[in-house]
C-alpha cells in the first residue's frame, strides 16, 4: 500500500509568509527602492511589517523610499491584507484550473473560512469587496487631499491610505501620519471606517450584505452577532475612556468636538489599524495600558486585522461565564446558540499562546537591549497585534520604538509579527506534529485554587 505523506498546511503557509518576506526584503534592498542606502535588516523590518499589515516602521516611508520602493511596501501590503492564498485562489480561477484540496486547507486557514466548501466563490467574492471599497476610499481620500496636493500628488496619497486603511496596515506616505490631518474630520473619519470594515472579517462582510441588502437570509449568523456586538461596545468603551482620561492631558486645548472625534480614532485605531492623530506618548500610563489591551484583541476572524480576535476574547467572556455558573463540561449557549466546548478550548489557547510569545518577546528584548519598559512593552504588544502604533524613537523622528532596538531586538520584533499575522495556533502547528493520546492513565486530582 502506497503511503501517502500527511499535509502540513500551517507549516506550508508559514512559508509562504517567509517567501514573500523574502522576495520584499530583496525588492527593498534594490538601490532604486530608497532615497539612500538600506541596511538588511531594516528592508527585512519593512518588508516584514508590511505584508504582515503591522505599521512598525524603522524608516521614514515618506522621505526614505522612493516610488518604486512605495509600490513594493504597498504591494506587500495589499497581498498581506487579502492573504495570499486568496490572491492565488482568484488567479487559479482565471486560469481555470481546479483548486487542491492542499490549497483549500491553505485558504481556509489563511483566511480563517468556517467550511471548505465554496471556497474559490469566496476568495472571488473577497477580491471584489476589496476592490469596491477600497476604491470608495481613494475617491473619498482624493478630494480630501486634494485640498493640499495638486491632482497626481493627491491621488497617489489616496491610493496609499485607502489601501493601508482597509488593509489595517497604518502606512502613511506621510511622514506625520494622519496627525496633519487631525483637524480636517473627512481624513481620520474616511480611514476609521475603511480599517473598521477591513477588520469586520469577509464572513462578516458576506453575511452582513446577504442579509441586509439582498435579503437572502432573514437573520445574521451567530459569528456575525458576535463580532458585531463586541466591536460596538469595544468602540464605545475605547472613545468614553480616552475621552475621560486624556480630557485635560494629550486632548487639552481642544474644542469639545474636536476631543470626541480625536478619542473616537484612537479608540479605534488600536484594533489593528496603526494610524494615528496624535502623539501616543502623549497619553497617560492608564491610557497606554487600555490601548494595549485593544491592541490584543485587535480585529475579527478572516478580516485584514491582527489580535487574538474578537469573537476569541467574547467567546472566554461567555466560557468564564459558563464556568462561574458551575456549567463546568456544558458547550456555551449564547443568543439562543450553542458553541462547541471545543472552540472555547481554543480561545483559552490562542489567548494563553499570545501571552506567552508577549512575555518571551518582551524579556528578550530586555535582556538584550534595556529600553525602557513601558516603551518595549508597548512595541512587543503593538507588533503581535500588527497595529503600528508606537511611543516612538528617542533618537529618529517619525519612526516606531523599534528603530532604537539592536538588530537582535528588530529580529523578535519581526518574530512576533509574523507570529501575530498567521497566528500563534498556525504557528505551533507548523512546529509541532499533532500526536494524539491513544491511552489514559489512571486518575488522581490535585488541589488548585
Amino acid at each position: 500500500m502506497k503511503h501517502t505523506k500527511e499535509i502540513n498546511a500551517p507549516r506550508l503557509l508559514v512559508l509562504g509568509y517567509i517567501s514573500i518576506i523574502s522576495l520584499g526584503t530583496l525588492l527593498l534592498s534594490l538601490p532604486w527602492a530608497t532615497t539612500q542606502r538600506i541596511s538588511f535588516i531594516d528592508a527585512l523590518y519593512t518588508a516584514s511589517s508590511s505584508l504582515c499589515v503591522t505599521g512598525l516602521i524603522v524608516k521614514n516611508t515618506a522621505l526614505d523610499f522612493t516610488l518604486f520602493g512605495k509600490c513594493v511596501i504597498l504591494t506587500l501590503i495589499q497581498i498581506g491584507g487579502l492573504g495570499y492564498m486568496t490572491l492565488s485562489t482568484v488567479f487559479f480561477f482565471f486560469l481555470g484550473k481546479k483548486i487542491s484540496f492542499r490549497d483549500r486547507l491553505l485558504f481556509k486557514e489563511s483566511i480563517n473560512v468556517l467550511t471548505l466548501g465554496n471556497l474559490r466563490r469566496f476568495a472571488w467574492r473577497v477580491i471584489r469587496i476589496t476592490l469596491v471599497l477600497e476604491g470608495i476610499g481613494t475617491i473619498l481620500f482624493y478630494f480630501s487631499f486634494r485640498r493640499a496636493f495638486d491632482p497626481m500628488t493627491a491621488l497617489g496619497h489616496a491610493v496609499f491610505h485607502s489601501i493601508s486603511s482597509f488593509c489595517n496596515a497604518g502606512f502613511s506616505s506621510f511622514s506625520e501620519n494622519l496627525s496633519l490631518f487631525a483637524d480636517f474630520a473627512w481624513v481620520p473619519l474616511t480611514a476609521a471606517v475603511l480599517f473598521i470594515i477591513g477588520g469586520l472579517g469577509f464572513v462578516v462582510i458576506s453575511d452582513i450584505y446577504k442579509t441586509a441588502i439582498t435579503r437572502e437570509k432573514k437573520k445574521f449568523a451567530l459569528h456575525t452577532t458576535m463580532v458585531l456586538r463586541m466591536t460596538a461596545l469595544l468602540i464605545v468603551v475605547g472613545t468614553l475612556s480616552i475621552f475621560l482620561l486624556e480630557w485635560d492631558r494629550a486632548l487639552a486645548g481642544q474644542t469639545t468636538g474636536q476631543k470626541l472625534l480625536l478619542a473616537f480614532f484612537q479608540s479605534v485605531t488600536p484594533r489593528t489599524a496603526g494610524f494615528n492623530t496624535m502623539t501616543v506618548s502623549l497619553f497617560s500610563p492608564l491610557t497606554l495600558v487600555m490601548l494595549m489591551v485593544f491592541m490584543f484583541i485587535g480585529a475579527s476572524p478572516g478580516g485584514t486585522g491582527g489580535g487574538v480576535k474578537t469573537t476569541t476574547f467574547s467567546l472566554l467572556i461567555h466560557w468564564i461565564k459558563e464556568l462561574l455558573l458551575g456549567r463546568y463540561g456544558n458547550d456555551i449557549n449564547t443568543a439562543r446558540k450553542r458553541i462547541p466546548l471545543e472552540q472555547a478550548y481554543r480561545a483559552f489557547l490562542i489567548v494563553a499562546l499570545g501571552i506567552g510569545v508577549l512575555f518571551a518577546a518582551f524579556i528578550l528584548i530586555m535582556f538584550v537591549d534595556n529600553p525602557k519598559p513601558l516603551s518595549a512593552l508597548f512595541e512587543v504588544v503593538s507588533a503581535l497585534g500588527t497595529v503600528g502604533l508606537s511611543m516612538g524613537s528617542t533618537v529618529q523622528r517619525y519612526c516606531s520604538f523599534s528603530h532604537d532596538l539592536s538588530v537582535f531586538g528588530k529580529l523578535v520584533i519581526i518574530t512576533v509579527m509574523i507570529t501575530g499575522r498567521v497566528g500563534t495556533i498556525t504557528i505551533g502547528s507548523a512546529l509541532l506534529k499533532p500526536h494524539p493520546l491513544e491511552y489514559k492513565y489512571p486518575e488522581e486530582p490535585i488541589a488548585v485554587g
